[in-house]
């Protein structure tokens, strides 16, 4: 089909992700929009509980804020809201490009423009129905919900545990070792993402998790943004058979997918902390419930010689006191973009800090100055990610 000959696509998204340049140049700067989207008209049919991949994909907006709220005044760019939109090919008009859910989110990126967007949440024009609809469309029914503190499973044995972060590009993956060797068996992970569509290319061209991944074990999520979760969706499918523990938090349609798919195998965490067991906590970030980094869960490891940190996107200010604030070793919150507070203390100079990124990226991660807040608090910076040629995966 020739792109002019390309219907409208009609669409409802939540807003996953809007990425502001630098604070100086917010109005002007162009900022980068992810939308968790679904076509309209699978709502309006009511097949949306059906979940075809036809009807479920991942939209990426590029354009400044001036000019959206200039051809678009009914709209709201607020991250958890949801918004009504199209997609057509109409050069002039601010570009966008989706990834269809069909193939395991492997096939083509298609670049077209976004020509109408209208808020359905957030403020008074939000159509009652419509986004009681969708809150239905994206609120699991089968997963296991709970406020308890922990799960009390088996006391891990031995020295660790280790964690290994995974160099997938600009994304966050962590597996958790018994004993620090690759060969050791994987207890679980602490996030299972891999770039959202517009960062593909910072992907290693060898990756060999997948023949990894255990029988038995558990996944961590630290929240529901996509490239913290895709690799369970894209290139493990084998991710989805192992326990899964989350912060229910709001969704879009194609976190929703997933969470359906896993069915009573998740378990959505509301407590504000959860100990998986004896080694293995989880803290709950202080941040409004509409804020999905702030508000997600870090995993502090009790282990000899120190305690280590895994962040996600949870910025230091949100880190509720009982997580502590010295550290063995930590990765480096938001993929080391910029942040709030001040880093945690190193148990000793010189300790790791693992950044978990790819290069090129559109967020500009690493951001110097907070690279440099840790190097000043002490903090070794260790990348997943120097050059091309020049990348890993980092132990902690």
């Amino acid at each position: 089909m020739d792109e002019s000959d390309r219907p409208v696509i009609k669409a409802y998204g939540f807003l996953e992700a809007v990425t502001f340049p630098k604070e100086k140049t917010k109005s002007r700067g162009r900022v980068n929009v992810v939308i968790d989207s679904i076509k309209i008209e699978a709502i309006e049919s009511g097949t949306a509980h059906n979940r075809e991949v036809s009807d479920l994909f991942i939209v990426r907006i590029l354009s400044t804020i001036n000019r959206l709220d200039s051809l678009f005044p009914e709209s709201r760019w607020d991250e958890g809201g949801w918004i009504e939109f199209e997609l057509q090919d109409c050069p002039g008009e601010p570009p966008a490009w989706f990834l269809s859910a069909e193939n395991d989110y492997s096939g083509p990126v298609v670049r077209t423009n976004i020509i109408s967007a209208v808020a359905l949440s957030g403020g008074p024009l939000g159509p009652a129905l419509v986004v009681e609809k969708l809150m239905n469309l994206c609120q699991s029914t089968t997963a296991v919900r709970t406020q308890k503190q922990d799960k009390r499973p088996r006391k891990l044995a031995g020295v660790g545990p280790f964690v290994r972060v995974v160099d997938v590009g600009h994304a966050s993956f962590s597996t958790i070792h018994p004993d620090r060797s690759i060969t050791s068996p994987v207890l679980g992970y602490f996030d299972v993402g891999g770039p959202v569509f517009f960062h593909h290319r910072t992907f290693p061209n060898s990756f060999s998790e997948a023949r990894r991944v255990p029988a038995s074990g558990f996944v961590v999520l630290s929240h529901w943004d996509f490239d913290h979760y895709s690799l369970a969706v894209s290139k493990i499918p084998a991710l989805r058979q192992l326990d899964w523990f989350a912060p229910d938090q709001p969704v879009g349609p194609n976190a929703a997918s997933l969470q359906a798919k896993l069915g009573s195998k998740l378990t959505l965490l509301s407590a504000p902390s959860y100990s998986l067991d004896s080694s293995l906590h989880l803290w709950k970030g202080t941040g409004a419930s509409t804020d999905r980094n702030g508000s997600g869960y870090v995993m502090k490891i009790n282990r000899a010689g120190g305690d280590v940190l895994l962040s996600g996107d949870v910025p230091y200010s949100l880190l509720p006191s009982g997580a502590g604030n010295q550290f063995a070793a930590i990765t480096v919150t938001h993929h080391g973009g910029a942040f709030s507070g001040s880093p945690p203390i190193p148990v000793k100079a010189g300790a790791t800090a693992a950044v978990s990124y790819g290069h090129p990226n559109r967020y500009h991660h690493p951001n110097s100055d907070a690279i440099g807040l840790h190097q000043t608090a002490g903090w070794r910076i260790t990348p997943t990610y120097v050059t091309s040629k020049v990348r890993g995966d980092v132990w902690l």
